[in-house]
């Protein structure tokens, strides 16, 4: 039968007497949402040397606590992985490291200042394609802003001409558009993509037939389709497409 674990997080950068309430604060919720199972997870206390956070498990938890931190360093998007990185970043920013520990048994290691960065890239320009709802449109300069929003949820502002605002804004919350232009982006240290400006020169109205939709017209497409090299990427684009010139 498993017992209640005992897990202590190490921190080399501080001491009790040391570490300011809010940063311990801080890593404690970062923790807590790492190991999940919040309402059977407990804060024991801090020992002395550097800060060592000690933390309870109760029994019935501890399972599906130790296949949470089993995820944590895998990588996969989980939310005991976001914890992890986010714990990595703030030791990072503390010039420290850590390690979580289970009895004698080392569980996680937390780099931290030791974590290689990917180098910086850019910033450089690319053509940018973005499919999305147009939700505002505006500004009071030469140029406007077009904000639309993408079926993940994510918003992107394009700058764009007056003149194309005009015309953007008889499609304000109706069909989605293809917004089409360049974009200035680099990667950060984190290793992700970021861009620091959109800019749209044209735009196509889109068919908002669902994936569904769009999926059974594939289907009824004559069978010996596929044997004449259609791209089916492109075929799921034209599809979408409802025939409109760009504007």
């Amino acid at each position: 039968m498993i017992e209640e674990d005992i897990y202590t997080f190490r921190i080399d950068a501080y001491t009790p007497d040391t570490i300011p309430m809010a940063r311990l604060a801080a890593y404690m919720a970062e923790l807590a949402a790492m190991f999940g199972e919040k309402d059977r997870v407990h804060f024991k206390g801090l020992k002395a040397g550097s800060t060592k956070l000690l933390s309870r498990v109760e029994r019935e938890a501890a399972p599906k606590v130790r296949n949470n931190l089993m995820n944590a360093a895998s990588g996969e998007e989980s939310e005991a992985a976001k914890s992890f990185k986010k714990l990595n970043e703030m030791l990072r920013d503390d010039n420290a490291e850590a390690k979580l520990v289970r009895g004698k048994s080392n569980i996680l290691n937390f780099p931290g200042r030791k974590a290689v960065r990917p180098p910086k890239l850019g910033p450089f320009n690319q053509g940018v394609v973005r499919d999305g709802i147009l939700v505002r449109i505006g500004g009071k300069d030469k140029s406007a802003h077009a904000i639309i929003e993408d079926g993940d949820g994510y918003t992107w502002s394009f700058e764009v001409s007056r003149e194309l605002a005009k015309e953007l804004a008889h499609h304000l919350f109706g069909k989605p558009l293809r917004l089409t232009g360049q974009g200035r982006w680099f990667r950060d240290e984190e290793g992700q993509w970021q861009y620091s400006s959109l800019k749209a020169a044209e735009f196509k109205v889109l068919d908002d037939a669902s994936l569904a939709d769009v999926v059974g017209r594939i289907r009824g497409l004559p069978k010996d389709t596929w044997k004449q090299g259609v791209d089916p990427i492109q075929m799921l684009s034209s599809l979408r497409d409802d025939g409109s010139e760009v504007n």
